[in-house]
């Protein structure tokens, strides 16, 4: 899923979540197109939605969560 599709599920628009994550909605707009994403924006944009962003290293079938990133 992507971020723009995370965003709709939650039912909330770029506006209502720009708010929540401080952002603008055009800075929240173009952070849903990048193909590139700072930790930082995408945990702040998953914690605005009501989540928490966790994340894995992936080896073969062994999965590790990082902690401190």
């Amino acid at each position: 899923m992507n971020l723009r599709a995370l965003r709709e599920s939650s039912g909330k628009t770029q506006e209502d979540l720009a708010l929540l994550a401080s952002l603008s909605q055009a800075e929240l707009s173009r952070f849903e197109n990048r193909e590139d994403h700072l930790l930082s924006t995408l945990r702040r944009y998953v914690e605005a939605l009501g989540g928490t962003l966790e994340v894995c290293a992936v080896f073969g079938d062994r999965k590790v969560r990082l902690e401190g990133v």
